[in-house]
């Protein structure tokens, strides 16, 4: 996962621009939930920054008007993210991400945005720019409409979780043929217990060990022909080389953690590299 900035956007903004163009009978309606979704979105952020989003079931049940929240939820579906409504430059405000990868699974482009609290349960957060994460379309999938059990069972959030610095993914080799490696969580020694199951909710969720795993397998189909014309005696050397130079720049990318595997696998550089 890789953590954004907060949008400088704030809810009150959005709400209002969203509600321009509706109906009178509409827009009415829709005015006087405003505070209504600035206080919601207020305790949004308060929770995110805990990791206490699992707290915020209450909302589920507001408004209690059905209509109400049809109209709310009609906000993002209708007008936020549709082309020709005003609203439309803070939807691609936030999806457009500096480096356009989605940071829910670090390897795929963005393409939408993904509700952190559903908006079908959450219809007061449905265009809250905080609850909002640009993301890959088969992210946003996989996560569905789920919101939080438990502390525990919180995918990250990339505005308010930062867990880049210290290393998290790792791989190792299986010896097989073709060579393959596989993904896993092994977290920092610093990190509590809520956090290293969110982790590795997380991981679970968007199914990264089998996104990664099958890069992987492309990857190392590739490296077998760049080994294979190497002398015996340097291609641990190159590995190393390799993990460390990407250790430097993103400790937590799949690639990292594939170069590190086989560079302390004495199999993978004694020949298993050349098998297929």
């Amino acid at each position: 996962m890789w953590s954004l900035p907060a949008p400088a956007l704030s809810p009150r903004t959005v709400y209002s621009l969203c509600i321009t163009k509706s109906l009178p009978k509409t827009k009415a309606r829709l005015h006087a939930l405003e505070e209504d979704v600035v206080n919601a979105a207020d305790r949004f952020e308060a929770a995110a920054a805990v990791a206490a989003l699992h707290t915020l079931g209450d909302l589920k049940t507001k408004p209690c008007d059905k209509a109400d929240r049809k109209e709310l939820r009609n906000n993002y579906t209708q007008r936020m993210s549709s082309k020709k409504h005003p609203a439309r430059v803070h939807y691609d405000q936030l999806r457009n991400v500096p480096s356009g990868r989605c940071p829910l699974c670090g390897h795929r482009d963005v393409e939408t945005l993904d509700h952190q609290l559903p908006k079908a349960d959450y219809p007061l957060l449905a265009v809250v720019p905080t609850n909002l994460v640009p993301a890959c379309r088969s992210c946003n999938t996989l996560k569905s409409d789920t919101g939080p059990e438990s502390a525990g069972k919180q995918t990250l959030h990339p505005y308010f979780d930062d867990i880049g610095d210290e290393q998290w993914l790792f791989a190792r080799v299986h010896e097989v043929v073709p060579a393959a490696v596989t993904f896993f969580v092994t977290p920092p020694k610093t990190w509590d217990s809520v956090l290293t199951t969110r982790v590795r909710w997380h991981f679970k969720v968007f199914n990264l060990a089998e996104l990664y795993a099958a890069q992987a397998a492309r990857e190392i189909g590739d490296l077998r022909y760049v080994l294979k014309r190497k002398a015996p005696s340097v291609i641990g050397d190159h590995l190393k080389d390799e993990a460390e130079g990407r250790a430097e720049r993103s400790p937590n990318h799949w690639r990292t953690a594939m170069f590190q595997a086989l560079a302390s696998s004495s199999w993978y550089i004694g020949g298993g590299f050349a098998l297929e």
